[in-house]
């Protein structure tokens, strides 16, 4: 087959979202399948695509809340080109952006079938977003690009509103949320409702439309039909290779406990901190690693100082998958307080080292780590209930061993051999409904 890819996210930045596309594409393309990726351009970056994979960038500029994610803002007519000279027989959107959206509108001129994968839980993202920090642009000095989607726009083809005063964006951005709501009588609700009252509508806006929808986990796919996504939903993993993961040999204690990830308001590391600023002082011995980078650096390097645990929590930055991945089994657990996981690689890749997980009852994590099984699961923003998790971890070697053991055996369901073989049964049914 034929198949275009389209992110607004891809390398050389790097998250779950791209590790997938990357590990996926791979593999498809060494089973014979041709392969376009379409993505925002990344500076100087020149890509190095594996054989019978193919990279069209599109220019962009930075992210207004995150300097290293990119906006590109490719025209319909563009979009449309690129696919009619690939010819492709279908298009797998990874992302909700700018560049699925345009994507998406370029497959309905073209009649082409395509799948969307939701891999990033709207309602909670835009919580951590304001929509006038979403529309700031400080790249360009003269005029703000915005694009503003909702339904007449998919049905028109008007997706694009050119906004030229920076100013006056970020004074209008409530009346912005508001008018795309259809919630002027309401505007006394809670911003958090009208937030997530929009995500919802988005997304099903542009679900909706997809001949098939992809969710990594089953608590995704129920919360998408819940919401009203009418199109058919397939929960596929994003898998991992579990070739990759270095083993644990050992269940001694180290006292070492590890965080791995984007640095990133919404990923609640300051809970993980706090949580340990609880633990520190009944098990001095312990020490908290906090391996990733992101824009939240600087504020939980600060509150650490602010703690007194610089000597007990490290943060020891940015590290490659292949060195990540041979990292896990130097630990006693895996710690994560994030609300947002629609699946979680990372905790994937640690269970696959057969390192036991502690983490908070949101989204997919439990569905992921069985609590009492694969580690302990508690509920969200609760320090304290982290903080007696995480000692109980420590202190008993027989129940991480235990638990260790279980992540070994449930995290085959995830090789990613067999999730591509899921995703090539999927397109190949996609494509013949568009024939």
């Amino acid at each position: 087959m034929r198949i275009v890819c389209v992110t607004d996210t891809y390398v050389p930045e790097v998250n779950g979202v791209v590790t997938s596309i990357d590990a996926h594409t791979r593999i498809l393309a060494s089973r014979g399948h041709e392969i376009l990726i379409i993505a925002p351009k990344y500076g100087a970056h020149e890509d190095s695509p594996a054989p019978g994979i193919s990279v069209r960038r599109y220019p962009s500029f930075s992210f207004a809340t995150n300097k290293a994610t990119r906006i590109a803002l490719p025209t319909i007519m563009s979009m449309a080109r690129q696919l009619s000279r690939f010819e492709p027989d279908l298009v797998h959107i990874h992302t909700p952006l700018s560049m699925g959206v345009v994507a998406l509108l370029a497959c309905r001129a073209q009649r082409l079938p395509n799948v969307q994968t939701y891999h990033t839980y709207i309602p909670d993202f835009m919580q951590y977003v304001e929509l006038s920090r979403l529309l700031r642009i400080d790249d360009l000095q003269d005029r703000v690009t915005s694009s503003l989607v909702f339904e007449r726009a998919i049905e028109s083809g008007a997706w694009q509103r050119i906004v030229r005063s920076r100013a006056l964006i970020e004074e209008r951005a409530d009346e912005v949320l508001d008018a795309l709501l259809g919630a002027t009588e309401d505007v006394a609700e809670e911003r958090q409702e009208l937030t997530a009252r929009f995500a919802w509508r988005y997304t099903r806006m542009l679900y909706n439309r997809a001949n098939q929808v992809v969710t990594p986990s089953l608590t995704l796919k129920r919360e998408l039909m819940r919401h009203g996504v009418t199109a058919p939903v397939n929960h596929i993993s994003n898998g991992i290779d579990l070739d990759l993961v270095s083993r644990k040999t050992s269940y001694e204690s180290t006292g070492r406990i590890l965080h791995a990830g984007r640095l990133g308001t919404e990923k609640n590391v300051d809970v993980v901190i706090k949580a340990f600023a609880r633990l520190a002082p009944i098990v001095p011995h312990a020490i908290l690693d906090i391996a990733g980078d992101g824009p939240a650096r600087k504020g939980l390097e600060h509150l650490v100082d602010k703690l007194g645990l610089s000597s007990r929590v490290r943060f020891l930055g940015f590290m490659d998958r292949s060195r990540l991945a041979t990292t896990y089994r130097d630990y006693d657990f895996f710690v994560t307080a994030s609300t947002i996981e629609t699946q979680g690689i990372v905790l994937l890749e640690a269970m696959a080292a057969g390192v036991p997980v502690v983490g908070v009852r949101a989204l997919a994590i439990p569905e992921i780590v069985r609590t009492g099984r694969d580690g302990i699961v508690v509920a969200p923003f609760d320090e304290q209930a982290l903080a007696r998790a995480m000692e109980r971890m420590l202190a008993e070697r027989a129940l991480r061993e235990r638990f260790g053991r279980a992540c070994l055996e449930d995290v085959q369901a995830h090789a990613l051999e067999r999730v591509v073989d899921d995703v090539e049964r999927l397109y190949a049914l996609t494509a013949a409904e568009g024939r």
